[in-house]
């Protein structure tokens, strides 16, 4: 019966990694307000439930400040220690973790990012959630934001994007399973303008990261095939 049930186990990781390359192809090339990638459906539908159906509530925070930085302490990372809590976090390390995902990556984004560190974190936003226009950390190598949520307003739950003045361009749309990747540069602004959400922003940050990356409790382990 153990025998059964690994071999289902490793079906199941076996069409992940398929179903992530196969829509990883289809990303929509884009250069305005920058160079992005947008995708949809990256993930399986079951598997995007078993990510929303995860007993994570989000941080209890009176007075958003715009920077994510602020609320470190409650932050929740696809490290070691959850990845052996539970299954979810540990498949979807070992998706990215894996050396055909990181060269469709590299291809798609003209990168390389063999020598990058993952660090995955599952965000969960609401109240008078905001993000200041801001760029990311230089130790980034490679961004890519996966919305999850199916509330009744999360369409207009996007991330917006700002032009190299700080103007508003336009915004990601939102929808469960879609979302979009780019490669961190000069003029790579990115936010989101204050609202009051009624519900949860349920969303994975993906980041491959240099080897100077100052917390690397946030890392997830570097195993692919576990």
């Amino acid at each position: 019966m153990r025998r059964c049930d690994a071999e289902i186990k490793d079906c199941m990781k076996e069409n992940l990694l398929k179903t992530v390359g196969d829509n990883l192809k289809k990303a929509k090339f884009n250069d305005k307000p920058f160079v992005h990638w947008t995708f949809d459906n990256i993930f399986s539908g079951k598997y995007v439930n078993n990510l929303l159906e995860l007993p994570l509530k989000p941080p209890v925070i009176f007075d958003h400040c715009g920077k994510r930085e602020n609320y470190n302490s409650t932050r929740i990372f696809f490290n070691s220690k959850n990845c052996r809590v539970d299954s979810t976090f540990n498949n979807i390390v070992s998706i990215f973790n894996n050396p055909d995902i990181i060269l469709k990556l590299e291809n798609i984004c003209n990168i390389g990012l063999s020598k990058g560190k993952l660090r995955i974190e599952y965000a969960l936003d609401t109240g008078n959630f905001w993000l200041e226009p801001h760029r990311d950390l230089r130790e980034k190598l490679l961004t890519i934001l996966v919305y999850l949520s199916k509330d009744a307003e999360s369409s207009q739950w996007g991330t917006a994007m700002y032009d190299k003045d700080l103007n508003f361009f336009s915004q990601v749309p939102y929808k469960s399973n879609s979302g979009f990747m780019f490669v961190p540069g000069d003029n790579t602004w990115y936010g989101f303008p204050k609202q009051n959400i009624r519900g949860i922003i349920k969303s994975l940050i993906i980041n491959y990261v240099s080897s100077d990356w100052k917390n690397p409790h946030e890392l997830a382990p570097t195993t692919y095939n576990n």
